[in-house]
C-alpha cells in the first residue's frame, strides 16, 4: 500500500510564490515528494511549478561582512 503525503506550505511561502508570479492568486501550493504543485481548489486542476528547491533559492541568501 502506497501512501502519498503532501506537505502544506506556510502563508509566507505562498505569498512569496505569488509575489514571484509562480502561482496565481486563486491557487494553493503544496509539496508532493520533491515537486512543488499548484492546485486550483475550485476546478481541482493541478500543475507542476517546479522542484521543491525553488523556494529555498532566495531564502538562504545573506550579506556577508568581511
Amino acid at each position: 500500500m502506497t501512501t502519498h503525503v503532501n506537505k502544506q506550505l506556510t502563508n509566507d511561502q505562498l505569498a512569496e510564490l505569488r509575489q514571484r508570479g509562480l502561482i496565481n492568486y486563486d491557487e494553493n501550493a503544496f509539496f508532493a515528494g520533491d515537486l512543488l504543485i499548484a492546485e486550483n481548489p475550485v476546478t481541482s486542476s493541478r500543475r507542476v511549478v517546479g522542484e521543491a528547491a525553488i523556494l529555498s533559492e532566495n531564502s538562504n541568501k545573506r550579506v556577508l561582512k568581511g
